[in-house]
C-alpha cells in the first residue's frame, strides 16, 4: 500500500433542498430546451434562449422556476445561496450516467459556469437542494470552492442562468483533482446521449443584499485563506458561510488521546451554512459559549470551546492531547473542527496578516482576528468575553475577539446577540455512527490517503489493549500495537444502489470503513455507514 499526506478530497458532495417528486415535465417545473440523441450543448447562457422539450421527451424542471422566469434570489448570493432543486425525466436509453453544468455569458463573452457536477449515478433523477447527492462537484469560475457557487454577477441587470443535464454513454474520463467546466464540457464529446436545459434569469441592483459592506467584509475575508475554500451569500440579515467542513491541510496528525473519529464531508451548504449576523452589536446581556461551535474560520471549518462534550468540567481538548498539530480534531459527527487558534490556516499568511484580516467569524457576527490589535500591539482581553473594542480594519467596529495560546483561547462567552446557530446546532450535524470507542492514549496518529484505492487511512499506536464497536451494539477486543481506520466516500452506482435499500430511506450519502492492524489484518468487520 502506498500513503501520500492527506488532503481533502476532490469529492464534494453536491448540496441540493427537498427531494423532488420525479415525474414528467410538469410537477411545478417548467420544461427547458432539449438536445436529441447525441447532441452535445455547449452549456452556455443565452439572453435570448427559450423553453420547450423535443421530440427525445427527455426534459429539465425545478420547482424553483419554469424556463424562462426567474431564479428565486434564495438561490443566489443575495439569499442563503443554496442550490436549486433539478428534477428530470425521459432520458434516452441507454444512458449509464449524467451531468449537470449552470452557465451563463457575461459581457465579455465567455462562458462562466456556477456550477459543475459530474459521474451521477445513471439512475439518478434529480438534485435536491442543501442535501448531499451522488455525484461529483467539480470547481465553477469563482473560485476554488468545489460545489454550487450562487450567481453574483458584479454588474447590475438580469443575467440568464442554463442548468443543463447531460445523459452520458458512461461516466467522463477525468483526470484528478477538481474540474472546472470548459474540462468537463470537453470530456462530454462523444458520450452524450442527450441533453435538456432550464433557462433562469435573476437581476441584480446596486442595492441587492448580497451587495451590502457588511456582506462584503465576510465575502472578502475568505481570500486569506490558503487551506480550503466556502462561500458567502447574504439575505440582509445574516451571511451564509458555506463549506464542506473539510480543510486542504493536514488533519488528525500527532493526536495523542482519541475516539477513533475521523474527518468526513459535512453539509454546511446553503440555508444550512453558517448565520452570521451582518448587523453585530454588544448585547445587554452576555450568552454562554461552554458547549459547542462558537464561530466557523474562513476556510469553513467550524471553531469550537475548548472543551470537551458536554462542558469544561470534563477537561480541555487541547491539555488532554484530544487536538492535532492545526488544534483541530474529529467530532462524534466525523466531523473536524477547531478547538483553539487554526494555527495551520494562519500560517498560509504573514503573522501580522491576521491583524487586520479576519480568521473567523463569531456566531454573533463579530470578527475573529489573530493575536495582535490592527496596530500590531498584542490584543487585550477585557474580563467579559475575552475580546476588546480596539478599532479594527476589515471587521464591524465595536467589539472584537482574538486568539490566544490561553484557554479559552479564542473567547469565553459572546458579548453579542449569537444566530440562531448556536441553538440549533444539533441540526447541523448528522452522526454517522456510534462512537466506536471510549477516548484512550494512542501515538504516532497520522492521517494519509492510499494512492492505490483512494482510501483515506488513520493509523495509530495503541500501547494498551482497548476496545471498539461498529454497530454500538458489537464489541472488539483489540490488543496493543498498531492499527488503521480506513474510510472513503461511495459514489455513483454502488451509492444509487445503497440508497435504494429500505433501511437507507431519507438518507443521502455513505462511506465504506475499514478496519486493519498495522500489517494490514482485519481487527474488525467492514462497516458501510449511511446518513
Amino acid at each position: 500500500m502506498t500513503l501520500r499526506p492527506h488532503a481533502a478530497p476532490a469529492l464534494f458532495l453536491v448540496c441540493a433542498l427537498t427531494v423532488l417528486a420525479l415525474g414528467g415535465c410538469g410537477g411545478g417545473g417548467g420544461a427547458g430546451t432539449t438536445s436529441s440523441s447525441g447532441g452535445l450543448a455547449s452549456g452556455g447562457g443565452s439572453s435570448g434562449s427559450g423553453g420547450g422539450a423535443s421530440s427525445s421527451g427527455f426534459a429539465l424542471t425545478s420547482t424553483a422556476g419554469s424556463d424562462g422566469g426567474v431564479l428565486p434570489a434564495d438561490h443566489t448570493c443575495d439569499g442563503t445561496g443554496s442550490s436549486p432543486p433539478l428534477s428530470w425525466s425521459g432520458a434516452p436509453a441507454g444512458t449509464a450516467a449524467f451531468a449537470v453544468l449552470m452557465s451563463t455569458l457575461p459581457g465579455d463573452g465567455t462562458t462562466k459556469y456556477n456550477w459543475v457536477v459530474h459521474s451521477l449515478a445513471g439512475a439518478t433523477t434529480s438534485l435536491p437542494t442543501n442535501s448531499v447527492a451522488t455525484g461529483i462537484a467539480g470547481v465553477g469560475s469563482d473560485g476554488p470552492f468545489a460545489g454550487y457557487q450562487p450567481p453574483c454577477s458584479l454588474g447590475t441587470g438580469s443575467k440568464r442562468y442554463t442548468f443543463t443535464v447531460y445523459a452520458l454513454s458512461r461516466a467522463p474520463s477525468l483526470g484528478a483533482g477538481s474540474i472546472d467546466g470548459a474540462t468537463l464540457l470537453a470530456a462530454l464529446s462523444g458520450i452524450t446521449l442527450g441533453s435538456a436545459s432550464l433557462n433562469l434569469d435573476y437581476a441584480r441592483t446596486t442595492f441587492s443584499a448580497g451587495n451590502s459592506t457588511a456582506c462584503s467584509l465576510v465575502r472578502n475575508s475568505l481570500a486569506g485563506s490558503t487551506t480550503g475554500a466556502a462561500t458567502v451569500a447574504c439575505d440582509g440579515t445574516y451571511a451564509y458561510l458555506g463549506s464542506n467542513g473539510l480543510p486542504t491541510h493536514a488533519m488528525m496528525n500527532g493526536i495523542t488521546a482519541t475516539n477513533l473519529q475521523v474527518p468526513v464531508a459535512q453539509n454546511f451548504l446553503g440555508s444550512r451554512g453558517w448565520k452570521i449576523p451582518l448587523a453585530p452589536a454588544i448585547a445587554a446581556t452576555t450568552t454562554s459559549a461552554i458547549d459547542g461551535p462558537i464561530g466557523v474560520a474562513i476556510n469553513g471549518v467550524p471553531i469550537f470551546n475548548p472543551c470537551k462534550q458536554g462542558g469544561c468540567q470534563n477537561g480541555d481538548t487541547k491539555v488532554l492531547g484530544e487536538l492535532d498539530a492545526c488544534n483541530g480534531h474529529a467530532g462524534r459527527a466525523d466531523d473536524y473542527h477547531y478547538h483553539a487558534a487554526p494555527v495551520c490556516l494562519m500560517a498560509g499568511r504573514p503573522a501580522s496578516y491576521w491583524d487586520t484580516h479576519p480568521l473567523g467569524w463569531a456566531l454573533d457576527g463579530f470578527a475573529i482576528y489573530g493575536y495582535n490589535n490592527a496596530d500590531g500591539t498584542t490584543a487585550t482581553r477585557d474580563g467579559v468575553c475575552g475580546g476588546n473594542t480596539s478599532p479594527v480594519v476589515n471587521g464591524p467596529a465595536g467589539y472584537s475577539y482574538h486568539v490566544t495560546d490561553a484557554s479559552p483561547y479564542v473567547l469565553s462567552c459572546f458579548r453579542g446577540t449569537p444566530s440562531p446557530d448556536l441553538a440549533g446546532q444539533g441540526a447541523k450535524y448528522q452522526p454517522l455512527r456510534q462512537p466506536p470507542v471510549t477516548p484512550f492514549p494512542v501515538s504516532a496518529m497520522t492521517l494519509t490517503t492510499d494512492s492505490a484505492d483512494g482510501y483515506q487511512v488513520l493509523q495509530f499506536t495503541s500501547a494498551q489493549s482497548f476496545t471498539t464497536t461498529g454497530t454500538g451494539s458489537d464489541s472488539f477486543a483489540n490488543t496493543a500495537g498498531t492499527y488503521r481506520v480506513r474510510f472513503k466516500a461511495i459514489t455513483g452506482d454502488a451509492l444509487a444502489t445503497l440508497l435504494a435499500q429500505t433501511a437507507n430511506s431519507g438518507k443521502t450519502a455513505c462511506w465504506s470503513f475499514q478496519f486493519t492492524t498495522g500489517a494490514g489484518q482485519t481487527s474488525q468487520p467492514a462497516q458501510t455507514y449511511c446518513r
